[in-house]
């Protein structure tokens, strides 16, 4: 299933590249996403924790329940975007990531380190 929806994904990223609209704004899921998201002051905050064997995992401080992580430090984005969108049940077809981070807005990365 991680595969078809990774295709289906790929698929509508490219349409919308070259100019199908899915209208995503129009989803009920998608609406109820953006009212929580903005209900939260408009960001989900994420903990990421990355091992000695360069694997990581990124979890929600103030949704419950968003929790992802992989095996190395390149798929962090895309990966936390997949679980924000999977926690509020947003088909595959309507995930336009544009939705979940503005043009030129920062990434703000929290480290922690333990001795």
């Amino acid at each position: 299933m991680r595969i078809l929806n990774k295709i289906i994904y790929l698929t509508a990223a490219m349409l919308r590249r070259w100019g199908y609209h899915f209208n995503e704004d129009a989803d009920p899921r998608v609406r109820a996403m953006k009212k929580e998201i903005q209900a939260l002051g408009g960001r989900i905050e994420f903990k990421i924790e990355q091992y000695p064997d360069g694997s990581w995992a990124a979890e929600s401080v103030n949704i419950d329940g968003v929790i992802t992580g992989g095996t190395n430090a390149k798929e962090i984005t895309s990966s936390i975007r997949d679980a924000v969108f999977t926690y509020f049940g947003v088909p595959a077809h309507l995930c336009n990531d544009a939705m979940l981070r503005a043009d030129n807005e920062p990434v703000t990365l929290r480290q922690h380190v333990y001795v």
